[in-house]
């Protein structure tokens, strides 16, 4: 059986281009869900951290506010929730994160037990809020690296310093600590 040339050409290229689809789809959707797994990663360990990092920033606040030692801090999972971003960061996540653990560890050296000083208690808070904004924007970056505005706004982290002085001289003038 003769076959002509132009056919058996046609035949092989068309299986070749068959196979070849096949490769290049298989390897397109193997990074593609790999790029998929990595993000759920990254957004499980950022979130992990500012959850650890909102009840750490509680339990101290709460603990010099009321002029005692913090007690009930969950330094393990802090620590856990660090490690966690450590594993998936991009360079400026995990200085931004590490910018954060410093703060969070100066507050944590405070004198505790002795009498509030605002002063110092809005020191710490300004450092404290601008390294959460700054790990958020990291973060944002890091995921959606089209999203390069900063976040205007303010959810969750230090309340705004406003609201703790009006706490604070409310329970000044009543003679009450934060519950």
């Amino acid at each position: 059986m003769n076959l002509p040339w132009g056919t058996l050409i046609s035949t092989a290229s068309g299986a070749a281009a068959t196979i070849l689809g096949i490769l290049v789809g298989t390897r397109a959707g193997r990074r593609n869900e790999s790029g998929q797994w990595i993000r759920d990663r990254k957004i499980a360990a950022y979130e992990r951290l500012l959850q650890s990092f909102g009840a750490v920033e509680i339990g101290l606040r709460h603990a010099y506010w009321e002029q005692r030692e913090p007690v009930g801090i969950d330094w393990e999972e802090w620590n856990a929730a660090l490690v966690s971003v450590s594993l998936v960061a991009d360079t400026d996540v995990g200085i931004a994160a590490e910018q954060l653990a410093g703060v969070v560890g100066e507050f944590s050296a405070f004198p505790f037990g002795e009498s509030k000083d605002m002063t110092i208690l809005r020191q710490i808070h300004t450092k404290l809020d601008a390294a959460q904004r700054e790990f958020v924007n990291a973060a944002r970056r890091s995921i959606h690296a089209s999203d390069t505005k900063q976040v205007p706004w303010r959810l969750g982290g230090p309340p705004p310093w406003g609201e703790l002085e009006e706490i604070h001289q409310r329970d000044n003038d009543i003679g009450r600590i934060i519950p």
